[in-house]
């Protein structure tokens, strides 16, 4: 028999007054149902088929725990819903589309959702099983769309039409029970209902807060709606399950010529098991441990050196591995690659990151086995420091991008959130940036560039009321790639963020890459790919407001006071520099 504290515990849940609509009685339920289960907000993209969820947000109950967000854009809207996920994983949101082509542009956020472990819930409408595969309008096959990136999917039948039943209720109330466990369980990750929903898709005889349809005069004996309007309402049973503990740590040995590596969501562990063992920190920018004393800031060059050479004195010996290490070659191929260098990987779930196949254990958490006296210690901290001198050594000489990266890492601070993109301003920052006290966040679970704006909008309007500035730090092509995330409605919330955009008119990154020595025409057509858009003119149009600075003139723009979306050009040289309102006006 399980301790009390283990139990799950039983939260209060009762069937809606029918609504003559069996889509939007089960809709009403499954709000409620996540509402309980900590789902706090949504985003839905427009459309008719996933109409029952809109209307039955309206509900009294429902309306109070589920915050709503629309967007236009699918991608959008599956970022945005994954943004405000990262601020909260006990929170995670939910996004929704209609039938059809809508449902397949979640995929991407899906993806990035899975592979970065970050719980989402999606809800795609769909046709009643009997319209599938008859050609009906805007039906396609939708069970199993997300395959293996989601940790749990389900394919709800459609509701009775006028009605829908006791039996049907609780199945929408289970089924939404399993699904947030899945997605915030032991291995955090994206679930996919889809539902089925039979017309009629509007409520003709509406119950508390629930708003009637433009079938509310109709007779309510045709549907059968009012057939149980004054029965008590049915108490339906929501099964939450409780989150899983920490697990406990696992011995690992470490030695003078141990290094920690810190990848992306490595987290503070890292750092504090760094610190206590007194070894060198190799931290990626959004690992969340880049800071202290153990910290080694240009490591990536250091490494090229270091393991280009077997019988150099820093060469490590072994490598604790936390989080999802991504953006360094250096780190990936020549450190956690080489044959000489044991690979130990701390991570929770059984789903681990090595990508060189190299790693002698895995362990959930981890502590150090050593028994190492004050002096040893004491000559660890000296082998950091040589470290951290010779990383120093090796720095090159700093582009105006890289000042641009620097001047947006500098200025956050303690509260605040830095969002960074996939292109070479992160990579720019593991080798120049020092420690730092904001959250970093990043989409490296597959390091794409989409949906990075309106991830950061969603991220922000999740910290709507928390100190602090949300800023996104991304290079041209990243914007560009998704300026549909800036497209917020008149009647939705802004948040408020500062898009900063390194425009250097291409893809730097590949510059870096073994594709540099390509033919200079086909670098800079295929790869670098120039795109000649004036961005600042481009945000503007979508209802940002703007700004055109050179690096000198970053910071000062930084810290300026700002509302709403701001979106900062930053070139080499500053062509103009003028701040243009919703209106188009300029400032």
């Amino acid at each position: 028999m399980p301790d009390a504290e283990q139990r799950p515990e039983v939260a209060p849940l009762t069937a809606p007054a029918p609504t003559g609509s069996g889509a939007v009685d089960e809709a009403v339920v499954l709000w409620h149902a996540l509402g309980l289960l900590g789902v706090r907000d949504t985003v839905l993209a427009p459309g008719s088929r996933s109409a029952p969820l809109v209307y039955a947000l309206a509900d009294g109950q429902v309306a109070d725990m589920i915050r709503p967000h629309v967007r236009i854009d699918e991608r959008a809207a599956g970022f945005t819903a994954l943004g405000i996920s990262r601020h909260d994983p006990a929170h995670p949101a939910a996004v929704a589309t209609t039938s059809g082509t809508a449902t397949a542009h979640l995929l991407a956020a899906v993806m990035e959702a899975h592979h970065s472990r970050v719980p989402l819930i999606v809800l795609t409408a769909d046709r009643p099983i009997e319209l599938r595969g008859t050609g009906a309008n805007q039906t396609t096959s939708q069970v199993g769309l997300y395959r293996d990136f989601v940790r749990f999917e389900a394919d709800l039948p459609a509701p009775t039409a006028a009605k829908a039943t006791p039996v049907e209720l609780r199945t929408i109330a289970m089924t939404a029970a399993r699904a947030v466990a899945a997605a915030t369980g032991t291995h955090p990750g994206p679930v996919h209902l889809n539902l089925g929903f039979r017309d009629p898709l509007v409520p003709t005889a509406p119950g508390p807060g629930v708003a009637a349809g433009p079938d509310d005069d109709a007779d309510p004996g045709a549907t059968g709606a009012a057939d149980d309007a004054d029965s008590p309402a049915r108490p339906i049973v929501l099964t939450r399950r409780p989150r899983p503990g920490a697990p406990p740590p696992h011995p690992v040995a470490v030695s003078s010529r141990t290094v920690v590596v810190a990848g992306d969501g490595a987290g503070p562990d890292a750092r504090a098991f760094a610190e206590r063992h007194r070894l060198p920190l190799l931290a990626e920018p959004s690992s969340g441990a880049r800071g202290g004393d153990m910290l080694v800031p240009g490591y990536p060059a250091l490494l090229s050196e270091v393991m280009a050479d077997p019988s150099h004195d820093l060469r490590p010996e072994r490598a604790v591995v936390f989080g999802h290490p991504t953006l360094s070659r250096p780190v990936l191929g020549a450190l956690l690659g080489a044959e000489d260098v044991e690979v130990i990987v701390v991570d929770p779930t059984s789903s681990w990151p090595d990508a060189a196949g190299r790693a002698a254990l895995t362990v959930p958490a981890a502590t150090g086995d050593d028994r190492a006296d004050s002096e040893e210690l004491a000559a660890r901290r000296t082998r950091v420091q040589a470290w951290r001198g010779a990383a120093a050594s090796a720095a090159r000489p700093l582009g105006w991008q890289v000042g641009a990266a620097l001047a947006v890492w500098n200025a956050s601070e303690e509260h605040d959130v830095l969002v960074l993109g996939s292109s070479s301003l992160v990579r720019d920052l593991e080798q120049h940036a020092g420690g730092t006290d904001a959250r970093v966040i990043a989409n490296r679970g597959l390091a794409g560039i989409d949906g990075t704006t309106a991830m950061a909008t969603g991220l922000a309007l999740a910290r709507r009321d928390h100190p602090g500035r949300v800023r996104l730090l991304v290079g041209d092509l990243t914007a560009l790639h998704d300026l549909t995330g800036l497209i917020i409605g008149p009647e939705e919330q802004r948040p408020d963020l500062d898009v900063v955009v390194v425009d250097d008119d291409g893809g730097r990154i590949f510059g870096g890459l073994e594709h540099a020595a390509a033919p200079p025409a086909l670098l800079r057509r295929f790869f670098t790919t120039p795109h000649g858009v004036d961005i600042a003119g481009a945000a503007a149009s979508l209802g940002a407001r703007t700004e055109s600075v050179c690096t000198d003139e970053l910071a000062g723009a930084l810290a300026a006071p700002s509302r709403g979306i701001r979106v900062i050009v930053v070139r080499e040289f500053s062509r103009r520099r003028s701040s243009i309102s919703r209106d188009g006006m300029v400032e």
